[in-house]
């Protein structure tokens, strides 16, 4: 088990290392970046937002069709 703890710890130093790197010699300025990133956010919690409120509206509709009354146990 700790060879995989070694293995894990590693590919989480890794990709902390890979990130910065990559801000690092990154084309564009650190505010530039830090836009485009705060933007992608934005617009990701935007489409999940969407896709939570029309799933809750399918599950409202599915909900009203349930509760009404089956005309077979009429």
């Amino acid at each position: 088990m700790s060879k995989l703890l070694r293995i894990m710890a590693g590919l989480l130093v890794g990709m902390v290392v890979a990130a910065g790197l990559v801000l690092l010699f990154a084309p564009r300025s650190g505010a530039e970046t830090r836009r485009r990133i705060q933007e992608c956010i934005e617009d990701i919690l935007a489409e999940g937002r969407q896709a939570s409120e029309t799933r809750r509206l399918e599950l409202v509709s599915q909900f009203e069709t349930l509760k009404q009354p089956s005309r077979q146990s009429l």
